[in-house]
């Protein structure tokens, strides 16, 4: 089933093996006509466990494994082989495209300072693109019960300067009080995140879903990050959900 919120789509499957194919469709139609046009292919990709098992799967696709760049969306200030880095997390699920040439590039470029990291991540970026910002030809996201996205939170002071910031990536301060993020975090900002060609949104279970519905019904940036996001994206995004 599909459901349209303005330019945006929601398609409801009904198990998380049915969506994952959806996922995979859609990367590997991404990458196959970014490489066909431009020979190359650059994408990013959310951490946590619902996209995960779409790593593992990676494998699957007939692609030219040693054209494609995969970077990331967000990423917790923690050295690479932590046991809480998305970096580790994805560099294992997607170790055989790996091994098969794909270029994968971590957002921790140095763990002295955030602010450091944050600026040489973007100097990152900026050189799949020649200095400039780049284009993604795929933006893999995810979304908390929370309605957060990247790392992007409700209640947090980034939301004052995300939206509008010339920055490409900035560093995350932790929450105070226990909320979120417990840990500081690099964060691509929405001006990044608007330089996607095709982006998709997978979430899982009900409770996710009905996050979304709430967003989307009331996006203020402040308690619905996640709706304030779609509200000015100007990219179409294909939400995938499963229970």
């Amino acid at each position: 089933m599909t459901e349209a919120f303005g330019i945006h789509s929601l398609r409801s499957f009904d198990s998380a093996a049915e969506a994952e194919t959806a996922v995979l469709a859609a990367i590997a139609e991404a990458l196959s006509a970014a490489i066909a046009e431009r020979g190359q292919a650059l994408w990013i990709g959310a951490g946590g466990g619902t996209p995960k098992p779409v790593y593992q799967q990676l494998d699957t696709l007939d692609l030219p494994w040693d054209k494609v760049t995969l970077s990331q969306v967000d990423e917790r200030f923690v050295p690479v082989d932590d046991a809480a880095s998305n970096t580790k997390m994805m560099a294992e699920a997607a170790a055989p495209v790996i091994a098969k040439g794909m270029r994968f590039d971590t957002l921790i470029r140095d763990l002295s300072d955030a602010g450091l990291c944050a600026q040489q991540a973007e100097t990152l970026l900026r050189g799949f693109n020649d200095g400039d910002a780049p284009e993604f030809d795929l933006t893999l996201l995810g979304m908390g019960p929370d309605k957060h996205y990247a790392s992007i939170f409700p209640g947090h002071a980034l939301n004052a300067t995300v939206y509008d910031t010339d920055a490409l990536v900035l560093p995350v301060a932790p929450a105070s009080g226990g909320a979120e993020p417990k840990l500081p975090r690099i964060t691509l900002t929405v001006k990044a995140l608007n330089r996607s060609r095709r982006i998709v949104l997978y979430i899982t279970g009900q409770e996710k879903r009905d996050a979304l519905m709430a967003a989307i019904a009331d996006p203020n940036p402040d308690t619905a990050p996640i709706g304030a996001f779609l509200a000015q994206c100007p990219v179409p995004v294909d939400i995938v959900w499963c229970p």
